[in-house]
């Protein structure tokens, strides 16, 4: 592993050091704050001791071991992905067969499928109402959608914050929108509950992400703490100690990068008892949504909150991540006003928006 020490002028300045020295997979290890030595130390500004590690490189006979075991990996993943895609279609092509076998009820497959619901569990709630009405051809069209609109509020699984919630955390994949949903959380909190709300922000890896933060805090009045390592966090919480509601921003990590996860993984376990939101956007497609899922895991988080309604005309991710996790969505969002467009998760209405039968979010 190699370790290097930078001092600079501020936080920001010594992360693009890092990433054009150490690179992308660099992590920081320590951080605090130092002065030159000397008379002249006196007088001039303080600055920034970071401390950062990344994995040394690999010798040679172990790059060409990796090379060759990689190689193996990728010529087996890909064996498996053709099987794999041989036993979808073979699947799907049954499934296609049943349903059509089925009458009407083909065309509402093709309506769900359409909306990005997963084509197996479009294919399990169709049978389901198949062998719950055994005269399906005397079914209208209109009671057909009312049957599968509440199967589909069914498996949507929502719940309402609890009342005992203090510390919230927000974790997920780069884009998805997580500090703009804090803020949006934390204005609500402040001006319609009369919530003493204060932040905390682990996300000193993107430019400008602490001076995003600390513009809403200026503007709400909110006191709020930059954390850059995990032994940081208790001083920051006793901080907050009079706070009503702490609201934890971290930093997008690529949940196929393990050590990122697992570095966030070691500040979600310095919080007592948090609430762990994964956020994630609506336009992420199903396949990445089931490996973002199982890759955030480690992160322990227990609820979900789902971004960018606005921004596409399809809704099945949404019951694909409900159906396939026991976990809770709490809130939506539906555009970037602070603190409007973000709504409590409402299955009735997402049941709606999933069937296509509500256009307009």
């Amino acid at each position: 592993m190699k370790i290097k020490k930078y001092c600079v002028e501020n936080v920001q300045e010594g992360m693009l050091q890092i990433k054009k020295e150490l690179g992308p997979e660099a992590v920081i290890i320590d951080s605090r704050k130092v002065r030159e030595k000397g008379l002249r130390g006196f007088f001039a500004p303080v600055k920034v001791e970071i401390t950062a590690a990344v994995d040394s490189p690999p010798s040679p006979w172990q790059a060409t071991a990796t090379r060759e075991r990689d190689f193996q990996e990728q010529k087996l993943q890909g064996e498996l992905s053709e099987l794999k895609q041989l036993v979808n279609q073979l699947v799907n092509r049954q499934q296609k067969q049943n349903i059509e076998e089925k009458g009407p009820f083909y065309r509402w497959m093709q309506r769900l499928i359409e909306n990005d619901v997963a084509p197996a569990l479009a294919q399990q709630i169709l049978t389901e109402i198949h062998e719950d009405f055994a005269v399906e051809n005397a079914l209208s069209d209109e009671v057909i959608e009312l049957i599968l609109l509440k199967k589909v509020r069914e498996r949507l699984r929502v719940a309402d914050l609890p009342d005992t919630a203090r510390i919230l955390a927000f974790v997920g994949p780069t884009g998805v929108g997580k500090t703009t949903t804090l803020a949006k959380l934390a204005a609500r909190f402040a001006l319609y509950h009369n919530k003493q709300v204060g932040m905390i922000t682990i996300d000193t890896y993107r430019i400008g992400a602490v001076e995003q933060l600390r513009t809403y805090a200026d503007i709400t009045g909110m006191p709020i703490e930059v954390v850059m390592t995990p032994k940081d966090m208790p001083r920051a919480l006793e901080r907050l100690a009079d706070r009503e509601l702490i609201l934890v921003d971290t930093a997008g990590r690529n949940s196929k990068n393990s050590m990122q996860v697992s570095e966030l993984a070691s500040f979600m376990a310095g919080l007592p008892t948090p609430e762990i939101f994964l956020v994630l956007s609506a336009t992420t497609k199903t396949k990445d949504l089931y490996r973002i899922m199982a890759n955030f895991a480690k992160v322990n988080f227990n609820k979900l909150i789902f971004t960018k309604l606005d921004e596409t005309d399809t809704f099945g991710v949404l019951l694909n991540a409900s159906s396939s996790t026991s976990l809770p969505m709490t809130y939506v969002t539906t555009g970037q006003n602070v603190p409007d467009d973000l709504e409590g998760a409402n299955a009735e209405r997402l049941a709606k928006l999933i069937l296509g039968v509500e256009q307009h979010v």
